[in-house]
């Protein structure tokens, strides 16, 4: 099992757990490095909890003691950085693009196998856990900075079509960050951050931490930044050699997101998509696909041409 794997398991088994076990998850769940690196004593004086419930708490897991489940974070947390250059290099050296390189064929392979990766059933439960805290918060604050801003704009968009009280932060004088001075405990902070984080994510948790906002990180890795901050989260994946880590599986993510929250979100949603379609159509808003004119003269086109 991999950190961000035991990471989505912790997640998905919080609302369920004992108030203390919910301690000592909250805890590990904040400080990996501690858990890689403290016996069971030393991670329950740390956590203030019984050496008991962090053997308890590696069970629900999976693992039936300690050692295994402390491992998982011991290789987890050694993060890798993401050198744009290096990447670049690495391209350049597999030739240039056409027949005397493998770079086309090993980023399709590694988009196919990220995606197999996002398809499983704990990324399931984690898209439900979002869609529901979508629905449920009064309103939904959408972020993402950078290459991530693209994820964004597209969830809050198309949310917000069908979910009034979605709303995309954004601002290029950064006032985005005074609209969370409204924000509070009923209120959903989603933010997508991926490796190279964005120091501006990290900003954005903070104060919405202080305020009490529930928040929902879309991330890569255990070690991201984001993770201590996140009262849930997606883990995508988005390995291969491209000159950006693989953006594919975040796009999937924010359909899944979406469909589920359709699926779940009732009649009043549809009314909304429909308000929607009679607003844009009343000004003229989409083009009509183009069809075929024939000269009268002309025979009807077969099947061969």
């Amino acid at each position: 099992m991999k950190l961000d794997d035991l990471r989505q398991v912790l997640w998905d088994a919080y609302a369920d757990l004992s108030p203390q076990m919910k301690v000592a998850a909250s805890y590990a769940l904040e400080n990996p490095a501690h858990v890689a690196f403290k016996s069971v004593r030393q991670l329950a004086k740390a956590a203030d909890v019984h050496p008991s419930t962090i053997v308890r708490l590696a069970q629900v897991a999976g693992f039936s003691t300690y050692d295994p489940f402390r491992a998982v974070f011991q290789e987890g947390v050694q993060a890798v950085d993401v050198r744009l250059e290096e990447r670049a290099a690495a391209l350049q050296k597999d030739g240039r693009w056409g027949q005397e390189s493998d770079a086309f064929f090993e980023i399709g392979k590694a988009t196919l196998s990220n995606l197999s990766s996002l398809f499983q059933p704990d990324t399931q439960k984690a898209v439900q856990r979002i869609a529901k805290a979508i629905l449920d918060a009064e309103r939904v604050y959408v972020s993402g900075y950078r290459s991530s801003f693209a994820f964004a704009h597209y969830l809050a968009y198309a949310g917000k079509i069908a979910m009034r009280k979605m709303e995309l932060l954004e601002s290029p004088d950064g006032s985005h960050f005074d609209i969370l001075g409204q924000a509070g405990p009923n209120d959903l902070i989603i933010l997508f951050t991926f490796a190279p984080y964005a120091s501006e994510g990290g900003r954005l948790l903070t104060i919405a931490k202080k305020r009490g906002c529930r928040i929902a990180a879309i991330t890569d890795t255990m070690s991201s930044p984001a993770v201590p901050l996140s009262d849930m989260g997606l883990f995508v994946p988005m390995d291969g050699p491209q000159l950006i880590p693989s953006l594919v599986p975040a796009a999937s993510a924010c359909e899944l997101i979406l469909a589920e929250c359709a699926r779940l979100g009732g009649t009043g949603l549809v009314d909304n998509l429909r308000a929607f379609r009679d607003q844009v159509h009343a000004v003229e808003g989409y083009l009509s696909p183009i069809e075929p004119v024939y000269d009268e003269d002309d025979d009807e086109p077969g099947p061969e041409d």
